[in-house]
């Protein structure tokens, strides 16, 4: 799924290390000029694949744990990512108490996410997360 992130995932030896070096290269790449949708894509591919799985007994055998810990919580820090949310994410994904994305950011902060992907819930394509 990550061929050219191979060489990083040589020491991930936990999921939680493998999921720093999969924030890392998403990271890297809203940074590219183009950014590389394709990883972008993959990445949240492979984020859902993993929320979908059986839950762990404990926060270190939890596949939603990780990928919250590790990735969902840092998406609204990266500007570039945050600003392209409302492609991948619903207003209404936020919801719950306490929201994952809600972690590192002011119940201020937390609302105007909010908001911002409610005004632009035009963006939105459940597409990109399901296809191939």
């Amino acid at each position: 799924m990550f061929p050219e992130l191979a060489c990083q995932f040589e020491w991930a030896d936990t999921p939680y290390l493998l999921w720093f070096e999969l924030r890392e290269a998403f990271e890297k790449a809203y940074e590219q000029t183009p950014r590389d949708e394709s990883l972008i894509k993959r990445i949240y591919q492979y984020s859902d694949w993993c929320a979908d799985q059986p839950r762990g007994e404990t926060a270190e055998d939890d596949l939603l744990t990780c990928v919250a810990v590790c990735f969902y919580e840092h998406i609204p820090l990266h500007s570039a990512a945050r600003e392209d949310m409302p492609r991948w994410w619903r207003a209404e994904d936020l919801a719950g108490e306490p929201s994952v994305f809600q972690y590192h950011l002011s119940e201020e902060q937390f609302r105007e996410l909010r908001n911002f992907l409610a005004r632009e819930s035009h963006r939105y394509d459940p597409g990109p997360r399901t296809e191939n």
